[in-house]
């Protein structure tokens, strides 16, 4: 999803091109189908199934892991999006998934910690779901302070 918003926004700030790069197919991206969709409606292109090999002068190369077929890209600026995912144990906080596990508030298994947006297990990996999952967070701390 970082990458979709990172090339859409390049888009509406006037990059010519752009082009998502991704290593596998894409019906295998975390992007959701609406991000997907949305950047390409925005003028975004994406390159699937796009292993990258080089990047010099100007350029970026890329092959496709099965037929080795070499696809080479302009390129001003090249920005990295690679994904991330938790491995435990993290000192007694439950995961689930590669996220931490929370509830409906946010809370996590270790009292006193509360987690949201793309680590926290559950929901859209959406910029306005964790606004939203944060806002959720600190009400309940302050819930929990005050009462």
């Amino acid at each position: 999803m970082t990458a979709v918003d990172a090339a859409v926004q390049a888009r509406l700030l006037g990059a010519e091109t752009v082009t998502i790069a991704y290593r596998r197919a894409r019906d295998h991206m975390a992007a959701s189908r609406y991000e997907q969709d949305l950047a390409a409606a925005s003028g975004v292109r994406i390159l699937t199934e796009a292993t990258p090999a080089a990047m010099e002068d100007g350029e970026v190369a890329f092959v496709h892991p099965t037929n080795a077929e070499r696809i080479v890209v302009p390129a001003d600026q090249v920005m990295l999006a690679i994904g991330q995912k938790l491995s435990g144990p993290l000192d007694g906080i439950a995961l689930d998934g590669g996220k931490i596990a929370v509830d409906a508030a946010g809370r996590a298994s270790v009292p006193g910690v509360w987690a949201g947006g793309d680590c926290a297990s559950g929901g859209d990996d959406l910029t306005v779901t964790a606004v939203a999952e944060g806002r959720d967070a600190a009400e309940d701390i302050h819930q929990s302070l005050m009462g």
